[in-house]
């Protein structure tokens, strides 16, 4: 069944009733119809001879209609009336058409920025969205697993040090355990750290701040008198960048002694 079920971020109970929305133009939707009230206040659809003998009249809307919406409220878009409904009220800005949506602006249109919420409470939850998410999660969550199996007891603790965690000298198994268990809270973070192109980059900028080769000043990490960046990101930005060479082979240099090629001067740094 071709259907889209609404969630309330705020729990089953908060219920809304909402009226048809308008066309991008301004108008109503083509089933949306007119009202006009009787003596007794009640309303009725304004229609046409041929409204009135349309197959289809069944389908139409009173522009007045409370359509009453919560969590776990299904539209099944196969019945022509039920997806009448949805058409008119998916571009009410209570709803969102999915949980992580944002405005033009960027803005997150459920959970909004720091200083406010968004204005949805509702978001868009199709068939079978849960289960792909939750399939997805897990290969992600299996992937991780892999790479770390894979690895080898040095190269696990290396990424631990990527983590900001230090486990030298400590069983690997344990070692094994640390990882596995953020695999489990963020795959993504394990993932990155065995796919990503800066590891080596990130790698000796670690070696670098424990031996005081990089030094922070006033916010700034500094070499010397080179002003690196003010983030560990940024250091990497500026050490990719060719101009920075010299640099980048200085602090190397200072950081891995043993890999200094042979024949090669270590780059000299003013003091």
């Amino acid at each position: 069944m071709n259907k889209v079920t609404l969630k309330n971020v705020y729990g089953r109970e908060k219920k809304y009733f909402l009226q048809p929305m308008k066309q991008k133009n301004g108008t109503n939707f083509p089933f949306v119809k007119k009202v006009r009230y009787n003596d007794n206040g009640d309303s009725e659809m304004i229609l046409s001879p041929d409204e009135l003998n349309d197959k289809r009249r069944e389908f139409f809307i009173p522009e007045d209609a409370m359509i009453e919406v919560y969590s776990g409220r299904t539209f099944n878009l196969d019945d022509e009336y039920e997806k009448n409904l949805w058409e008119c009220i998916k571009t009410n800005p209570v709803i969102a058409p999915e949980r992580t949506a944002k405005d033009s602006n960027g803005v997150l249109l459920i959970d909004g920025t720091q200083e406010r919420y968004g204005r949805a409470d509702f978001y868009v939850e199709r068939e079978g969205e849960v289960s792909q998410r939750r399939i997805s999660r897990i290969q992600q969550v299996t992937k991780a697993y892999v790479f770390i199996e894979n690895d080898t007891a040095s190269g696990r603790i290396t990424k631990c040090k990527l983590l900001g965690k230090s486990m030298r000298n400590v069983p690997d198994s344990d070692v094994q355990d640390y990882l596995y268990t953020r695999a489990e809270k963020n795959p993504q973070e394990i993932i990155d750290l065995y796919t990503g192109s800066d590891q080596a980059l990130k790698l000796l900028i670690i070696e670098a701040k424990d031996k005081d080769i990089i030094r922070k000043e006033s916010g700034i990490w500094m070499f010397s008198e080179t002003m690196l960046g003010a983030t560990d990101d940024a250091i990497v930005m500026y050490l990719k960048n060719p101009e920075n060479q010299k640099v980048y082979d200085a602090i190397k240099d200072l950081a891995f002694p043993d890999m200094v090629k042979a024949g090669r001067k270590p780059a000299v740094t003013k003091k």
